[in-house]
């Protein structure tokens, strides 16, 4: 068993990836490499207005982070060259373009998967640090050993078997998983994940994700160069980094910690959804994801609920 303890609470600093999917330059980018998406390898799902639409939700994460985390240092927001027009009213976020810790050869990238696969790179980043998708909220108080463990990892699992087989052109997080679990069980001959991942923030260390990449450079590489999720890729900081830890005796698992809900809920039922936060999320899960729906539509009343329910939650937080 290959343990590194963490040995107590360390500082850490808070990685957040972000993208205004509305940004005219952004878009204007983007459509200039429409022509990489490849049907037979790209994720269907890897080029919707989904998987890019901002509806307000970062000023809201941040505002979770001041509400409930306890001893980071910083946060640092991944942006490829945008600027949030309120990120002023947060001192203690330091902008990072892609630019800073992405090699030129893999930009402009349109994969979340590429860009987690470089954070640790960021230049002065903790050797401990918590990444957050901007659609994931904290909602009670957290600190290192939330994220941490005493191990140096904490994967959070949902109930849901890892199925046998995924369907990769609809479900992208079973892709992911599944995909994970194959390379795991081919490189090391083990898998401790059977079942899917909550969307949760991951606690990370910058050393160990140093040596899973001195290992496998090849597989960084290759995820480095999607411009959109292909359907074999690898998500490694989302996915196989979890995994691996475990299967180090590096990690420890909790499960059931967080809360999910798709933008649909908010577009349909807003009321509903502010009385499931504050009956059965606010205070006893450790997070919410309102990830965004995997396709073209267009959810007009979604920007306007979540602003609504979120200016409600933290008024009373605060």
């Amino acid at each position: 068993m290959d343990v590194d303890s963490t040995g107590g609470p360390q500082p850490f600093d808070v990685v957040i990836t972000w993208v205004n999917g509305a940004d005219p330059l952004w878009r204007a980018i983007r459509a200039l490499h429409q022509g990489e998406v490849n049907q037979q390898q790209t994720l269907s799902t890897s080029n919707v207005e989904g998987r890019f639409r901002d509806n307000g939700e970062l000023r809201y994460l941040l505002y979770s982070l001041r509400a409930f985390c306890t001893g980071f240092r910083r946060i640092f927001l991944v942006t490829a060259g945008q600027r949030p027009h309120f990120v002023d009213e947060f001192p203690e976020v330091e902008l990072v373009d892609h630019r800073d810790f992405i090699a030129a050869e893999y930009l402009p990238t349109f994969s979340s998967r590429a860009i987690e696969a470089s954070l640790h790179l960021i230049p002065g980043i903790a050797e401990h640090f918590v990444t957050f998708n901007d659609d994931v909220f904290l909602m009670r108080p957290a600190d290192f050993a939330d994220f941490f463990g005493a191990l140096g990892c904490v994967v959070y699992l949902t109930d849901e078997a890892l199925p046998a087989s995924g369907d990769a052109q609809t479900l992208s997080g079973h892709n992911d998983a599944l995909n994970a679990r194959r390379w795991m069980l081919e490189h090391y001959g083990r898998s401790s994940v059977n079942r899917i991942m909550e969307h949760a923030p991951r606690g990370v260390r910058k050393s160990w994700m140093d040596k899973l990449e001195r290992r496998h450079p090849q597989m960084f590489a290759e995820v480095r160069e999607e411009k959109f999720r292909r359907s074999s890729g690898q998500s490694i900081l989302a996915n196989l980094y979890g995994d691996w830890c475990l299967s180090q005796g590096r990690g420890e698992v909790r499960s059931n910690q967080c809360a999910y809900l798709f933008t649909d809920a908010l577009e349909q039922s807003p009321a509903q959804v502010a009385e499931f936060i504050a009956a059965d999320v606010l205070g006893r899960k450790l997070s919410l994801c309102i990830n965004d729906q995997g396709d073209d539509r267009e959810l007009k009343r979604v920007p306007q609920a979540l602003r609504m329910i979120m200016e409600n939650l933290f008024t009373k937080v605060a």
